[in-house]
């Protein structure tokens, strides 16, 4: 579960911390987080980011707080990535949507 790609990523996240459950979180505010159940890779924590955070990246938080998740997985994944693209991941993928094609999709964002 706690491995150094894990690590690598709390890096990017003031304050990030791992909870009893197992899950990241990312930003404690707008409870940002995800399980780390099943995430043994950058890819693997990268799919779950692109599921379960943003979201959180576009709405239903404070733009100082979207800003904040925005960067840090900008810096996480090495590529800058456009306001837009960042509303495209939550409209296609966010909340575990279209879980088949998800992967294709997160690799092309850490290649």
């Amino acid at each position: 579960m706690i491995n150094n790609e894990v690590l690598a990523m709390m890096k990017n996240f003031k304050n990030s911390f791992i909870n009893c459950n197992g899950e990241i979180i990312l930003d404690i505010e707008s409870n940002s987080y995800f399980s780390l159940n099943g995430c043994e890779t950058k890819l693997d924590l990268v799919i779950k980011f692109i599921h379960f955070v943003s979201r959180d990246c576009v709405k239903g938080t404070p733009l100082k707080t979207q800003n904040k998740l925005k960067y840090g997985f900008s810096t996480y994944i090495r590529r800058n990535i456009s306001d837009e693209e960042f509303e495209y991941m939550y409209d296609k993928y966010g909340n575990g949507c279209n879980k088949d094609t998800v992967k294709e999709y997160a690799k092309g964002l850490i290649k």
